[in-house]
C-alpha cells in the first residue's frame, strides 16, 4: 500500500515544473556539508537533490521505497538502492559522511523515529554531518485527522508526524546542532508565502 502511494506522488511531482531542480533546503545544506565526501540520501522521491550533491563532487548513495523514477535519473550519477526507513538500514557503521534526508523522516510513530536517528547515528563517521528537513506544528494541516501519538496524525490514510526546533533537536539529540529553525521553505510552499518548515544541520558528537 505505501509503495502504491509514493508511486503515485512520484507520478504526480514528475510533471512539475521545480522536480528537475535541487530543493531549497539541499542549496542551503551544502554550505554546511564538506567539499567532497560520502552522502547517504534517505526518502530520496525521484532524486532531484542526490543529483545536485554528485554534481558538486560527492559520492552519493540514494535511497527511496520505491526506486523506478530515481533510477531513471541516477544513470551513472550516483548509486540507487532500495531502503524501507523502517527496518536496519543495510550499510556499516561509519559508512558516510553526510546523512541527508528531505521530507522523509516525519512518516513514523516516535519508536520508530527514534530507531531511524540511532542508524542514522550508527552509519556515519566520526564528526559526521546530519542534514534534514521535515513538516512543521506550524503547518495548516497540524492537528487535523485522527491523532495517533503527540504530533503524529492519520489524514486521509497518511501518517504523518509534525515536529518543532525542539523536538527535532531531540530526536537528534546525538548531534550537536549547526542549524536548527523552523525558516524551512520549498517551491510550493514558497508559492503561497509559507516558510515554516523544520530544518536540521548537525554534526555527530
Amino acid at each position: 500500500m505505501a509503495d502504491d502511494f509514493w508511486a503515485k506522488l512520484h507520478h504526480i511531482y514528475s510533471n512539475e515544473d521545480w522536480i528537475t531542480k535541487p530543493s531549497l533546503f539541499a542549496e542551503t545544506a551544502i554550505d554546511y556539508l564538506p567539499v567532497s565526501g560520502s552522502i547517504l540520501e534517505l526518502g530520496a522521491g525521484l532524486g532531484q537533490d542526490s543529483a545536485y550533491f554528485a554534481d558538486h563532487g560527492h559520492i552519493v548513495t540514494s535511497t527511496d521505497l520505491n526506486i523506478d523514477q530515481l533510477q531513471k535519473l541516477a544513470g551513472e550519477k550516483f548509486a540507487v538502492k532500495g531502503v524501507d526507513l523502517r527496518e536496519q538500514l543495510s550499510f556499516e557503521d561509519a559508512s558516510f559522511d553526510v546523512v541527508y534526508a528531505h521530507l522523509s523522516l516525519h512518516y513514523f510513530d516516535r519508536h520508530t523515529t527514534e530507531s531511524i536517528f540511532d542508524e542514522i547515528y550508527r552509519v556515519l563517521k566520526p564528526n559526521g554531518i546530519l542534514a534534514f528537513f521535515t513538516n512543521s506544528t506550524s503547518d495548516s494541516e497540524y492537528n487535523t485527522g485522527q491523532k495517533v501519538e503527540e504530533d503524529y496524525f492519520n489524514t486521509e490514510g497518511t501518517l504523518k508526524r509534525y515536529l518543532n526546533v525542539e523536538s527535532a533537536k531531540q530526536f537528534a539529540h546525538s548531534f550537536e546542532p549547526i542549524l536548527a529553525d523552523n525558516n524551512g521553505e520549498t517551491y510550493k510552499d514558497r508559492a503561497k508565502g509559507v516558510h515554516n518548515l523544520i530544518r536540521f544541520i548537525g554534526k555527530k558528537d
